[in-house]
This record gives structure tokens, sequence and C-alpha cells, in this order.
């Protein structure tokens, strides 16, 4: 099945920092704390809202957002 408008994949969540303002973003997300690996049983530190999910060439985090229910 093609992906349409209306389909979700995985990458939509992925945040790269591509540009200034991503770069910027991705980095106090990080700065904050607020962007981290996960532990060994796959949760986030308190306070943390956003999982690093890879590393971009230049070294720059790849963030997907995980929310808490």
């Amino acid at each position: 099945m093609a992906a349409g408008k209306n389909h979700k994949t995985d990458d939509d969540d992925l945040i790269v920092p591509k540009d200034a303002a991503s770069v910027s973003f991705v980095k106090g997300l990080v700065a904050r704390g607020q962007a981290a690996r996960p532990d060994g049983d796959g949760s986030l530190p308190p306070g943390a809202t956003h999982e690093i999910v890879g590393e971009t060439e230049n070294g720059l985090p790849i963030l997907r957002r995980r929310r808490v229910y």
C-alpha cells in the first residue's frame, strides 16, 4: 500500500535537524534534558519528551517525540 496524504509513517515523527531553526530546536531540547536516549528497558529519564534515535552526518541527534500516557 502506498503512503498517501493521510497515511502516517514512522518517518513522519522524526525531527531531523536540517536548517537553522530545526538545529536550534534540537539543541535546545538536548540542553534542557528533554531529549535523551532510552535506558535498558526503553524508558526515558524523567522530564524527557523526545527520544534520541540516531545522528545526522554532522553528529546532531535525530529525535522522535515520545508521548507519555
